[in-house]
């Protein structure tokens, strides 16, 4: 069984990794806008904003996670008081 604080630091690692991930989809989309108009990198925008979206699908997944876990604590603590 896996405890409430295991399940927040899972939860902070999503956040963390999908923060990360977003952020070099937006350089490659920053790298790609300052290319030159000839080179064929600069016209495939597609995959880093398609990666943008699902792992802004995971942040918010993994920011539900902690807020479930929170929640938890919550009752508990009202159950014990």
């Amino acid at each position: 069984m896996m405890d409430i604080g295991s399940v927040v630091t899972q939860g902070l690692i999503g956040i963390q990794n999908s923060q990360s991930s977003i952020q070099q989809s937006a350089q490659q989309i920053a790298q790609a806008s300052s290319a030159k108009p000839t080179d064929s990198k600069s016209t495939d925008l597609a995959e880093p904003l398609i990666n943008i979206k699902a792992q802004s699908q995971v942040f918010d997944s993994s920011a539900k996670v902690i807020k479930a876990a929170n929640e938890s604590i919550g009752t508990l603590l009202d159950i014990k008081a």
